[in-house]
């Protein structure tokens, strides 16, 4: 298996989840939330929540682009609606207003009563991600744009994994961020600059796919 051959796609999909995941969303103000009131461990169980959840929706994509991978108009017409999702994903992170992302209200008014309990906190995270069907649109359109029809299962299992280390060492990252009053100043003073920065890319990202497939 000639690992070079998948270099690009490879660079796709992991460019195209790394901007996705600079933009704040639900599972970015539960980590902050926890992180802020209990401390960096309740941070950091909260993020294998929201990890373990995203897994979840990262096989379920992986193994539903199997089955329809060999349908070769299938699998071009997705390729297509993808590529107009992360349009739309771009467009929107292009188009974000400056917001307070520390701010109490930013935290969706979370209440938590069981600072000890690890199990509460993991589930927090869970069910944040879980529940947010744009989760599961998201990946399968990531494996829609990142695989071939010749596109080996151990490849597609590589990506699958590399996206969950991705969001699991993000969101550790993000614990430990919020930590350091410098590092908050420094995300709250260039958060919209990052999200627009990351439209453009997700927008020249959507772009391509739709040339690629045209030419």
């Amino acid at each position: 298996m000639n690992i070079e051959f998948y270099f690009a796609d490879f660079l796709t999909l992991a460019l195209a989840h790394f901007v996705a995941l600079l933009s704040p969303g639900v599972d970015f103000f539960i980590i902050v939330s926890n992180s802020s009131k209990y401390g960096k461990l309740s941070g950091v169980i909260t993020s294998f929540g929201v990890a373990s959840a995203n897994l979840v929706y990262i096989l379920l994509a992986l193994f539903g682009i199997a089955l329809i991978k060999d349908n070769t108009i299938l699998f071009t017409c997705i390729k297509v609606v993808g590529a107009m999702y992360l349009l739309y994903i771009g467009y929107l992170l292009l188009n974000a207003n400056k917001r307070d992302i520390f701010s109490s209200h930013s935290t969706t008014n979370i209440n938590l009563d069981k600072k000890s309990d690890s199990f509460y906190h993991f589930s927090m995270g869970f069910l944040s991600a879980i529940l947010n069907p744009k989760n599961s649109i998201f990946y399968f359109t990531m494996f829609t744009i990142s695989i071939q029809n010749d596109t080996s299962f151990v490849v597609q299992s590589f990506y699958a994994v590399w996206m969950f280390l991705a969001v699991l060492f993000w969101d550790i990252f993000i614990v430990y961020l919020v930590s350091h009053k410098n590092s908050k100043k420094f995300m709250q003073k260039y958060s919209n600059k990052i999200e627009k920065i990351s439209g453009i890319i997700l927008i020249f990202i959507s772009s391509m796919i739709v040339v690629n497939l045209i030419y």
